[in-house]
């Protein structure tokens, strides 16, 4: 294979490019994938009815070169409609519900997929409200997911060899956010990363120590300070015994605290027992030498944020949140007179949203203690979007820290090694199948650390190419395999 390698030896694709098509109607998202690292990745969709009770699934494997290696088959009934997918050592957890009218109740589904075996199993769940939103985690056939009902969160266990349905409740307390769920196989426990509101007027972020079964073993809230309004939580596990967890804040004097930020704290959490927590405040970052200045006048500073995963190696956690605002066009009032017959018409003032604009994210990486290392911070290049999404990703590599994002069509990236910049912000084109393909249009895209220095970039397409022998458009879901080098 004759490998293309560009922009300073970093990024290397293929020549020709190691990517699926796979044909699908315009604007629609008919496709689903799952990575399994070095076993490859599922890609599944939806196939024919077959009955009034069965639909097919088309499960379609690829190696880590994206061959397909085979296809198969499984089955749900035909109004279920794909919600999450997790893969956990060999299976494949695939959770749907019907697609029902607003009276109707809907089942939900849990299909566990052996993937060495090729079949599937089939679970009927009852009594779950509709939804839309989940997340899912599963573990030695214990499967826990959250959902969204109207601002609300709730959470259940399902065990998939006794078929007991746990829904996870807190005492006199409602369940408003779901930042994390964890699972911890070395002490064979979940950790649910949860805001709960008792009453009307206490919020508290709180860990939630459970089996997997769901039940609860331990209860342990974030330290209360009355300066400081936790907004986000996220969760690692260091080893058996330690823990860090990461999120950002808001002061509790800013009028919009709660869904605005001023900075990044950190907590150690050792043997379920919660440490004292660092704040960060955003105004002390910006690629300044924090170790140095020492602590600042906090500052209320209210931004907009998206708050990533915690990235980890050997020595470094590292947070990375993604700075963005939603943008408006104004459009001014006039008064038309120009009708001879039928006078003047007036046009009222106009407010029309456009989009969400990325500004920049911060880096900020940070030792097992919760020491603050370094910051930086990666700008955006003019991106402008009606879909608010994470994008932003880093890799530890040899020479320093890539920090990364596919947007229309390209990827653009920066390497540096902790405040320094060691190579400055490029962009390359996501390749396509032919030399002369043209990308009309991208959406949906993201980018994943399938394994090691391998990476995958997924979305739709719409490719046109008018040479000779391959003339017309195409709409398509795409896989990209790229190498970080």
């Amino acid at each position: 294979m004759v490998t293309q390698v560009l922009c300073s030896n970093i990024w290397a694709q293929s020549d020709p490019p190691l990517r699926i098509e796979l044909p699908t109607a315009q604007d629609a998202d008919d496709y689903h994938f799952t990575l399994m690292g070095k076993e490859g990745a599922m890609v599944f969709y939806e196939g024919l009815q077959l009955s009034e009770d069965s639909t097919e699934w088309v499960m379609m494997h690829y190696d880590t070169n994206l061959q397909k290696q085979y296809a198969y088959n499984i089955y749900l009934p035909p109004r279920a409609a794909f919600r999450q997918s997790f893969y956990e050592k060999g299976s494949l957890y695939l959770l749907y519900q019907d697609v029902v009218g607003k009276k109707e109740i809907p089942k939900t589904y849990i299909s566990v997929v052996d993937i060495e075996a090729k079949k599937a199993e089939l679970h009927t769940i009852q009594n779950i409200p509709k939804f839309e939103i989940a997340n899912l985690k599963a573990v030695d056939g214990h499967a826990v997911f959250s959902i969204v009902i109207d601002n609300s969160y709730l959470i259940y266990f399902y065990n998939t060899k006794t078929e007991n349905l746990q829904q996870f409740v807190v005492a006199d307390a409602a369940i408003i956010s779901e930042q994390f769920i964890e699972i911890d196989t070395i002490n064979q426990k979940m950790l649910l990363g949860l805001g709960v509101l008792y009453g009307s007027k206490v919020a508290m972020m709180t860990i939630f120590e459970t089996n997997y079964d769901g039940y609860l073993l331990k209860q342990v809230p974030l330290p209360i300070y009355e300066d400081y309004y936790y907004n986000t939580a996220r969760f690692k596990q260091i080893d058996s015994c330690h823990a860090i967890i990461m999120g950002t804040y808001n002061l509790t004097s800013s009028r919009k605290s709660g869904f605005y930020h001023s900075g990044v704290y950190t907590l150690t959490y050792d043997n379920s027992v919660m440490g004292y927590p660092e704040f960060y405040n955003y105004t002390n970052l910006h690629k300044k030498d924090t170790l140095k200045n020492g602590k600042v006048k906090e500052q209320s500073i209210d931004l907009q944020l998206l708050v990533g995963d915690i990235i980890s190696n050997d020595s470094c956690y590292t947070l990375v949140t993604e700075v963005y605002y939603p943008e408006y066009n104004y459009t001014s009032g006039y008064y038309d007179n120009s009708s001879y017959y039928y006078g003047g018409t007036y046009t009222p003032a106009q407010t029309t949203f456009m989009g969400y604009r990325y500004v920049n994210a911060y880096v900020t990486c940070f030792d097992k203690k919760g020491e603050l290392l370094w910051d930086n911070y990666f700008p955006f290049s003019n991106i402008l979007t009606r879909r608010l999404a994470r994008r932003v990703s880093i890799y530890y590599s040899p020479y320093g820290t890539a920090i990364f994002y596919p947007y229309n069509s390209n990827l653009s990236y920066c390497l540096i090694n902790g405040y320094e910049v060691v190579e400055s912000t490029e962009t390359i084109p996501i390749e396509c199948l032919y030399k002369k393909d043209a990308v009309e249009y991208s959406r949906d895209l993201n980018m994943y650390n399938w394994y090691d220095n391998k990476f995958i970039i997924s979305g739709y397409q719409h490719v046109i190419n008018n040479s000779k022998g391959t003339k017309g458009k195409r709409y398509v879901f795409f896989m990209n395999k790229l190498e970080y080098r």
